[in-house]
């Protein structure tokens, strides 16, 4: 087996990690892919994405028109199921990024509902079920 010596040159700069648990000392080093990964982002609820890559089949609102909780906003066909997008919450259509007949894939931001509450972040450590409102049912 033939063995390759690694020079610290080619492995670039790395960040430095020390773990502590029982005593015993490790340490590692941060890859090229983790440092440059994409930072998370606390999910808007505002955004309404889709979930599943699809075609928009219809709009039935339009920009500047309110929406109550549980209203269809929108139908999406994927996987050749026909899916009614209802409203999460009271609000404002403010963007509607997408057009009926186009081909979305999945995380693309269909349309920008504006709460008619503001929603409240203070004191979350990362538990979104607290400021995200409760899904239609």
């Amino acid at each position: 087996m033939k063995k390759t010596k690694i020079n610290k040159e080619d492995m670039g700069v790395y960040e430095t990690l020390q773990i502590f648990p029982d005593a015993r000392k490790y340490k590692t080093t941060f890859t090229k892919k983790y440092k440059n990964r994409k930072a998370w982002q606390r999910p808007d609820p505002q955004e309404i994405l889709s979930v599943i890559p699809g075609v928009v089949t219809s709009i039935t609102v339009k920009e500047g028109s309110h929406v109550n909780k549980g209203e269809q906003i929108m139908v999406y066909e994927a996987m050749k199921m026909q899916n009614i997008i209802r409203a999460p919450f009271d609000g404002t259509v403010e963007k509607i990024f997408v057009k009926p007949g186009e081909k979305t894939a999945k995380g693309v931001v269909m349309i920008y509902l504006k709460s008619d509450i503001e929603f409240v972040y203070e004191g979350v450590d990362g538990d979104l079920s607290a400021i995200v409102p409760d899904p239609v049912v």
